[in-house]
């Protein structure tokens, strides 16, 4: 017997992934959205008879035959939930529609999809929306392909345009694609169905293709099987109830008074009651639920129990009809989560997750980096410790997804000189970590710098000899690259002396760069002597800071850099191996 598909949307920010589910839902979910975004997650039912009417003429064109039960769409709000809605091995989603507004293309979160979907290897196909914005169009029918022939010659010119530009930027990231009237082989070519979530056209075929590819591809992952899963959405206290979760059941069956087996916390707890919403009505929004014996996959359902109120979102749920049976249940969960949570000493980052999805995908996101540890939950004191113990300074670093630190943790974190970053979407968070990673090594290597004679060279300007000697004070031009106090001098590979203090117009300053009128006190040469108006010096690097500067040669300008040369060649004059 096969069960219900699991379908999820995703897509952009405001290209329309909540109004195209409220048109099919028929119900106003979109217009209570704070913003026109989705906020939270819920389950609609799609049964099949409610497809047939809607769809029956696009399933019968293309010959689909359709026993499975209806499709089960999950409203998630961006990638988080996507990414957290994860079972071993992949998304507990079975299909997605992914969103794009046909004006707009692919954007940046359309891209990050696209990454997840791949990821997690989840078929997909193209809801192209906002056609209704096209110039010219008229809606005249609530199927596409109807409505398509009835539009004036112009108005399918910039159809065809924008529809192929789409194509364009799916091939440019290896996904070939087309229309689904089109399509010649549906195993290699991904879907696109254009429609409004506005005026509805396009739905059929949306709901007549969704179903028809899911009967056939799918068909060996719908078949049901005796064991329940499931995976929880929320929790919320529920008046008369106490806390109750809001889960999706995507295998096997659950009753009233079965054993709840939960992951995070591991635990077992009696179904007092589930409480199911009417089809074609959001999880979310329904205030009204009745109370039912029994919930077969794939469905939302809402369970009551005692002692839920610790239970975290996106944990795996199992039922079992006695305790005994319950315990191995739990003791098989508990292993799924050490298999995935990482305890370690050594030197590495730490990742923190709000739930086993999220954190395997983190895991997987960061598998080139060295991790300490991996645990779901939120940042607490004692990760801050463990990652001051770190050596490497990469590795200061606590990375959180879809969790909000504490203030106290942060500013403990931000004491101990360690970096924390969080975010709810997971590419974002690779991103930032590698480049706080290249901001410190670019600090480390300037800090570095700062130790190290860097090259320069001055002139001093003849009728700027202001004391001769005990230490001669003469005005300067800088050449080329710097110079400071503290910094040696040298002429013809003679050692001059070392610059005391530099100043600029009366004040004494800690560096002077090219281009800059100067006074140096150097203490070691006397004017007449070992120094002259008119003689050029240059800063006296040592062979060890050579091959140091060589090193941190992007940190230098192209002054530095030439002056260096330079300095190179009047070295080697004297000795043909100097700084190699």
């Amino acid at each position: 017997m096969l069960r219900q598909p699991i379908v999820a949307v995703l897509g952009h920010v405001d290209h329309g992934k909540t109004t195209l589910l409220d048109l099919i839902r028929q119900t106003a979910i979109a217009a209570k959205e704070a913003g026109g975004i989705t906020q939270t997650i819920g389950t609609t039912e799609i049964p099949l008879e409610t497809i047939k009417t809607i769809s029956g003429q696009i399933l019968n064109m293309f010959g689909f035959e359709i026993s499975i039960p209806g499709l089960l769409f999950i409203d998630t709000p961006g990638h988080e939930a996507f990414v957290s809605l994860r079972k071993r091995g992949g998304s507990i989603a079975d299909i997605a529609v992914l969103v794009i507004d046909i004006s707009e293309g692919i954007m940046p979160q359309t891209e990050e999809s696209m990454q997840i979907l791949k990821n997690t290897k989840t078929p997909f196909i193209v809801a192209l929306n906002k056609i209704d914005k096209i110039q010219g169009w008229h809606t005249h029918d609530e199927s596409f392909l109807k409505n398509y022939q009835r539009q004036q010659d112009v108005t399918k010119e910039i159809f065809e345009e924008r529809f192929y530009k789409v194509v364009s930027q799916l091939s440019h990231r290896g996904f070939e694609s087309e229309r689904f009237d089109r399509v010649q082989d549906f195993k290699k070519t991904v879907t696109i169905v254009p429609l409004s979530g506005k005026t509805g056209e396009g739905i059929p075929e949306l709901l007549a293709i969704l179903s028809g590819l899911a009967q056939q591809f799918l068909k060996g992952k719908l078949e049901k099987t005796e064991q329940s899963a499931g995976m929880i959405l929320d929790v919320k206290e529920v008046t008369g109830l106490g806390t109750a979760i809001d889960c999706i059941i995507y295998d096997g069956k659950i009753a009233k008074n079965d054993f709840l087996v939960l992951s995070k916390p591991p635990m077992i707890a009696k179904i007092r009651a589930l409480l199911m919403p009417e089809p074609l009505r959001d999880m979310r929004t329904e205030k009204k639920f009745k109370n039912v014996e029994e919930v077969n996959s794939a469905a939302g359902v809402k369970i009551a129990a005692p002692g839920l109120e610790t239970v975290v979102a996106g944990s795996q749920i199992r039922t079992a009809k006695t305790f005994e049976e319950a315990e191995m249940l739990l003791n098989e969960l508990e292993k799924e989560i050490e298999e995935v949570e990482i305890f370690t000493e050594k030197d590495g980052i730490i990742l923190k997750a709000d739930t086993l999805g999220g954190l395997e995908a983190l895991i997987n996101i960061f598998s080139k980096h060295p991790i300490r540890e991996a645990t779901v939950g939120n940042i607490t004191k004692k990760h801050v410790i463990s990652a001051e113990a770190n050596i490497e300074p990469s590795n200061r670093a606590i990375v959180g997804f879809n969790i909000h630190p504490s203030e106290e943790v942060l500013k403990l974190a931000q004491d101990k000189k360690l970096k924390v970053l969080t975010a709810n979407v997971i590419y974002h968070l690779l991103e930032e970590y590698e480049k706080w990673v290249q901001e410190e090594k670019e600090a480390t290597k300037k800090k570095e710098l700062d130790t190290i004679t860097r090259p320069g060279k001055i002139l001093i300007l003849p009728g700027c000899i202001f004391r001769a000697s005990n230490p001669a004070i003469v005005g300067c031009d800088v050449i080329s690259g710097i110079v400071k106090p503290g910094y040696k001098l040298f002429k013809d590979d003679k050692p001059i002396g070392e610059i005391k203090q530099v100043q600029s117009q009366g004040k004494s300053i800690n560096e002077a760069k090219i281009g800059d009128k100067i006074a140096v006190s150097i203490e070691g040469p006397t004017v007449g002597r070992q120094i002259n108006e008119s003689d050029v010096l240059y800063t006296d690097i040592t062979e060890e800071d050579y091959r140091k500067l060589k090193r941190f040669d992007k940190l230098l300008a192209e002054n530095e850099l030439k002056v260096m040369e330079e300095i190179k060649t009047i070295k080697r004059k004297y000795n043909p191996r100097w700084g190699l």
